[in-house]
C-alpha cells in the first residue's frame, strides 16, 4: 500500500481485521500497522485458521513484526497509556466490537458481559499490577494465561476447560478420522 492508500484506508472508518500468525504462515506480507494506527486507523485481531487461536500470541506477533520492520520497540501505544500490551488489547477489542456491531469491551450498562480472567498465579504474572498484567500476558510467556472466559454473562471456560470440551473433541476426532 502507498502512504496515501494507508491514510485513506484509516480515514475511511473501516476496521482492519488482522490475523498475524495466518498472514505469516501464508506469506501474505506485513500490514503497515504503525502508519495505519498513527493515521487514526482501527484494527481488530483474529484468527482464521488452525495456525493459532491465541489472542495473546496474535497480539505478540502483531507488535513484534512491526518492531522487526521498523527496528524500534513499543510502536503501538497511546500517549495516555504507556503500556503497549494494554494499548494493543484495548485497540483490538474496540475494533473487534465495532466490526461486529456489538456493544462489548466495556463494563457498562447496555454492554454484553464478556470477560477474560487471567491466571495471575502463573510465574510470569507474579506481582504484576494494572496494565503490566497485559504486558506480561502478551509478551512474557508462551503459556496461555487465560483461565476463565465469560460470554454473554455465561461462563464457557472455567479453569482452562471449555464446558463442552469433551464433546467437541470427540466430534473433532470423528471428522478427522473420516478425512483420513
Amino acid at each position: 500500500m502507498t502512504e496515501g492508500e494507508i491514510i485513506s484506508l484509516a480515514a475511511s472508518g473501516i476496521v482492519a481485521g488482522l490475523c498475524p500468525t495466518t498472514e505469516a504462515s501464508l506469506g501474505d506480507g506485513i500490514f503497515p500497522l504503525v502508519k495505519f494506527f498513527n493515521a487514526g486507523g482501527t484494527f481488530g485481531i483474529g484468527s482464521d485458521s488452525h495456525i493459532s487461536v491465541s489472542v495473546m500470541e496474535e497480539l505478540r506477533w502483531l507488535e513484534y513484526v512491526q518492531r522487526l520492520m521498523h527496528r524500534e520497540r513499543t510502536l503501538i501505544k497511546q500517549p495516555d497509556n504507556p503500556s503497549v500490551g494494554a494499548s494493543l488489547f484495548e485497540q483490538s477489542v474496540s475494533g473487534g466490537a465495532r466490526a461486529l456491531g456489538r456493544r462489548i469491551g466495556r463494563i457498562e450498562i447496555g454492554h454484553r458481559a464478556d470477560f477474560l480472567v487471567l491466571d495471575t498465579n502463573l510465574p510470569f504474572m507474579a506481582e504484576k499490577v494494572r496494565d503490566h498484567v497485559l504486558d506480561a500476558a502478551i509478551f512474557a510467556s508462551n503459556e496461555n494465561p487465560v483461565k476463565d472466559v465469560m460470554v454473554g454473562g455465561r461462563w464457557v471456560v472455567r479453569n482452562r476447560h471449555h464446558k463442552r470440551e469433551e464433546h467437541i473433541l470427540e466430534r473433532y476426532r470423528k471428522v478427522i478420522k473420516k478425512l483420513q
